[in-house]
């Protein structure tokens, strides 16, 4: 599990390590195929600041090496603001005093037709706040049922779900997830999500 991985890892000591690498370590770090969780620590530290451009040389070079020079553009589609949470940077905040809006399948058809109006977006992403009780998996698998006539490539970024509504969710046209974590400080975390299902680190 993720959680147990992550608190092997004292956030402070993390980040005395960081600010603790040189210009020598991150010529290291650069000169590797393979790099260590103590190279990427390298990369990220404010030894690494002088390396943008060296940094930028092998990030192209890989990504073309794996993608090729192609570009994925993807369009949202938001599909309701109503959410359960106070997160504190969130303009679907439950405290925000605003008329809340979910979408009926036929709205959600229409938007879709809209889109495609617009020109040859392939890949959509679903967007909605964190309401399970209103919309929640059932919900998203209608959602998806009705996008998928007009989309080759659906994602959804929503409230985390169980391993088993994923998978009944790609029985109705899901093709990938998209989830943030805005902060690994535990310790902080609870000022940026303070009320709701998403407090819960």
């Amino acid at each position: 599990m993720f959680y147990d991985e992550i608190k092997k890892y004292d956030w402070n000591d993390t980040t005395r390590c960081i600010a603790a690498k040189t210009a020598r370590d991150v010529e290291i770090a650069l000169g590797k195929e393979h790099l260590s969780i103590d190279d990427f620590m390298a990369l990220i530290s404010p030894a690494g600041a002088a390396y943008i451009e060296p940094m930028a040389q092998l990030s192209q070079r890989y990504t073309q090496e794996r993608f090729g020079k192609t570009i994925s553009m993807y369009i949202p589609l938001y599909i309701t603001n109503s959410c359960t949470n106070s997160c504190v940077y969130c303009g679907f905040n439950h405290n925000n005093p605003f008329k809340r809006t979910i979408l009926t399948m036929e709205q959600i058809e229409q938007e879709c037709k809209a889109i495609r109006n617009l020109g040859p977006f392939e890949n959509l992403l679903i967007v909605t706040g964190e309401n399970p009780a209103k919309a929640g998996v059932d919900y998203l698998e209608k959602a998806l049922q009705t996008c998928r006539p007009y989309f080759n490539n659906l994602t959804i970024e929503v409230q985390p779900m169980k391993s088993d509504d994923y998978y009944r969710l790609t029985k109705s046209g899901l093709n990938g997830v998209v989830c943030f974590q805005e902060t690994y400080n535990e310790a902080n975390y609870k000022k940026y999500h303070p009320a709701g299902m998403k407090s819960i680190y």
